[in-house]
């Protein structure tokens, strides 16, 4: 039970009083007790509990965080749940709603909600905050697939898209477990068959050298012809000739 919902104003200040706890009970019965009849309506209450147990530039900061509050990277309902709680906690200084609704629509990011908005122009921010999540729902309802595979009664439980002869009239969801293991091809070694996990070589193929291979390793430059056998036989006569 909210003390909101309690329609008389003693008896609201009396239940909100009675839930209290730790400091600010002692602080409510304390004053109560020193100053009877100091909580006399609903908003008296309200007014002395936030002069005396929030800081002085409360509002000023929950205005600022309201203010510069952006949707980012989140999903459109953390976004919406800060954007009530940070409305909530101006109830002493609200913004106007046409504000409101100014900066929520400002802090969306760009997508199908924000589109949406600037088109409609709601009038409050629970006005938007309705529009946008269902835009969001109808632009995730567009993008999910339609499950095909469904039972169908009519061809007697053939797959939707399908004929009762076998053929196939629309398109039919991937099983592998329904694929002739001829058909399978492993992606490792390119052969049929098998897969990739069962593969007998591993599931990689042979790598193969860019360079040629000789009859003694690996390919080597060639040498000019003035080098090698012919060369030194040369050099050889004319160290000869010289002794």
């Amino acid at each position: 039970m909210d003390a909101a919902l309690v329609s008389d104003e003693r008896l609201r200040v009396a239940f909100a009083l009675s839930n209290l706890s730790g400091r600010a009970k002692s602080w409510a019965y304390t004053r109560e007790a020193t100053t009877p009849g100091c909580f006399a309506s609903w908003s008296q209450l309200c007014e002395q509990l936030r002069a005396a147990f929030l800081p002085a530039n409360y509002e000023y900061r929950q205005r600022s965080r309201f203010l510069a509050c952006k949707q980012g990277r989140r999903e459109l309902h953390e976004y919406i749940q800060e954007m009530r709680v940070l409305t909530a906690s101006l109830v002493g200084n609200p913004l106007p709603e046409h504000i409101k609704e100014t900066v929520f629509m400002d802090g969306l990011r760009v997508g199908p909600a924000r589109t949406q908005l600037f088109r409609v122009q709601a009038s409050t921010m629970e006005e938007a905050i309705q529009i946008a999540l269902q835009e969001e729902y109808s632009h995730k309802q567009a993008c999910t697939p339609a499950t095909v595979w469904q039972s169908n009664p009519a061809s007697g439980g053939a797959p939707t898209g399908s004929s009762g002869n076998g053929a196939t009239n629309g398109p039919v969801p991937m099983d592998l477990g329904m694929a002739e293991q001829s058909d399978i091809r492993c992606y490792g070694c390119g052969k049929l068959g098998h897969m990739k996990r069962a593969c007998p070589a591993g599931g990689l193929k042979k790598k193969f050298s860019s360079k040629p291979f000789g009859s003694r390793g690996r390919w080597q430059k060639p040498r000019p012809r003035n080098q090698g056998n012919a060369g030194n036989q040369q050099g050889r006569g004319a160290l000869l000739g010289k002794l």
